[in-house]
């Protein structure tokens, strides 16, 4: 390997964290719906961010006029018209990602059964950054590299 080369690879490994920052922002932006229906696919079955049941469960009435929708019953879901599960987007700030309700009973909801019925679990998460943060920092890692 000539200096050449080892003189690029200096430089190009002192821009690698910028890099890595820079892409882990856009991986982020760019796949924020899959966010979003994380924490929506979390709801449905129950669970909040850190895959407890949600708690505490429907009254009896509730549960009754879910019966009557064909809506689950048997676990807390907060879904009833779907307002909820579409109003939650992603809220992005540099590398960090909040996920945030915009139904105007988002606090109602927060109040009742907690703020990790917003957000996500571990195993989410984990699936994020398996399946879109680490192939793209790869990629980018490369490419910063020239390999």
């Amino acid at each position: 390997m000539g200096l050449e080369r080892l003189d690029f690879l200096a430089k190009a490994f002192s821009r690698l964290p910028q890099a890595i920052d820079g892409q882990i922002e856009a991986t982020v932006r760019d796949n924020a719906p899959f966010l979003e229906d994380a924490n929506t696919a979390q709801l449905e079955r129950g669970k909040d961010s850190t895959g407890a049941d949600i708690t505490p469960e429907y009254t009896d009435f509730t549960r009754a006029l879910k019966e009557i929708k064909g809506q689950p019953a048997d676990k807390v879901t907060l879904r009833d018209s779907g307002n909820f599960y579409t109003s939650i987007i992603a809220k992005l700030s540099g590398k960090s990602v909040e996920l945030v309700g915009t139904d105007p009973k988002t606090d109602e909801l927060v109040e009742k059964y907690g703020p990790d019925i917003l957000g996500l679990s571990d195993l989410s998460l984990d699936e994020f950054r398996q399946d879109y943060i680490k192939p793209d920092l790869q990629q980018a890692t490369r490419t910063t590299l020239g390999l």
